[in-house]
């Protein structure tokens, strides 16, 4: 009687273990695209001038994301609720956390001269994935290279954002919840390239039309 109980206890509990929570996980839209637009103003553009000597210019602080707790690694649910808001600190934070984004950020601040240049020349357009897009084949393999290496820098960046808008909801960010919220955070980082485009660029709208910028 005994071992049936234990039998029914340890079936009971391999149960449990495998449920699979699915519970939408949100995407902070605004939040995010402020996130970026803070990193992308200190990482890709000139440095400020440094402080006059004797003072110390101040450093950030990011905030350590907090562990899962035992728990819910066991559980590994899809994804949860956020218990409060995503504030833009919180992403900011995680996002300086990742190694691989912070270095594609530098390789981008690299190229951004070249890239500049096709921007200007035509030859290239914001697309509506946040991507590059050649307006025409592009016949020097330099500029092809360039934009080769800027899309997949870019594609680190739109996962990294992912990620990080998960995390920040302390939730598991390496799983089905990035790819969830992925997309939007593909569209985010395209609105903030048609924001920063210059006068002249082509970029791609929402509905797949493109246009220059006036």
């Amino acid at each position: 009687m005994i071992k049936r109980i234990g039998l029914l206890l340890f079936v009971a509990l391999c149960a449990v273990a495998c449920i699979h929570v699915v519970v939408n996980v949100y995407f902070p839209e605004a939040e995010a695209k402020g996130a970026l637009t803070t990193l992308e103003d200190e990482l890709l553009n000139p440095p400020a001038p440094k402080a006059p000597e004797g003072q110390q210019a101040p450093s950030p602080d990011p905030q350590t994301p907090k562990p899962q707790s035992l728990l819910l690694q066991w559980f590994r649910p899809t994804a949860l609720y956020a218990a409060g808001p995503v504030t833009e600190e919180q992403i900011v934070a995680q996002i300086r956390s990742m190694p691989e984004v912070m270095d594609a950020y530098r390789r981008m601040a690299a190229r951004i001269g070249r890239v500049n240049g096709l921007r200007d020349g035509g030859l290239v357009g914001e697309g509506k994935d946040g991507l590059l897009s050649p307006r025409a084949p592009l016949a020097d393999r330099k500029d092809q290279r360039t934009v080769e290496d800027e899309n997949a820098d870019r594609r680190i960046v739109i996962r990294g954002l992912a990620r990080a808008s998960v995390a920040a909801q302390a939730q598991d960010a390496s799983g089905e919840a990035v790819d969830q919220v992925l997309p939007d955070s593909a569209a985010t980082f395209a609105a903030l390239r048609r924001d920063k485009a210059h006068p002249g660029w082509w970029i791609q709208l929402p509905d797949g039309t493109w246009a220059k910028k006036s």
